[in-house]
């Protein structure tokens, strides 16, 4: 007996209603390797994105920023990375957390910079 395409589709998807997501993904798998005959996985490496983060530490870390004197503040930051002043903000308070940077505020002026490494 001999089914249409709408007919085979039809029963396709019934068959597939029935199963697990695990089980869904193995018969498209079986699908795919019935229409191709090979299953060839290739291994991508994804690069990360730079973050806020990361370019405020690299910033810090290139200009060498060990104390108050050389330290920057989030506005100098800002404007050296093209980024906002809240962005910079942010960024260098999740590095004040993971203890990465220092901050030192005299007055109103808070500035960041690298610990001195032991």
């Amino acid at each position: 007996m001999a089914y249409s395409d709408d007919e085979e589709a039809f029963r396709v998807v019934d068959r597939l209603a029935g199963l697990d997501a695990f089980s869904r993904i193995a018969f498209r798998f079986g699908k795919i390797i019935g229409l191709t005959g090979s299953a060839t996985l290739k291994a991508q490496t994804v690069k990360r994105p730079v973050t806020s983060i990361d370019s405020v530490y690299e910033y810090l870390q290139s200009i060498g920023a060990y104390d108050w004197e050389s330290g920057r503040s989030s506005m100098q930051i800002a404007k050296h990375l093209g980024l906002s002043q809240i962005t910079v903000s942010k960024a260098a308070q999740k590095l004040l957390e993971r203890g990465l940077i220092r901050a030192e505020k005299r007055g109103k002026m808070v500035r960041y910079y690298l610990p001195r490494k032991p």
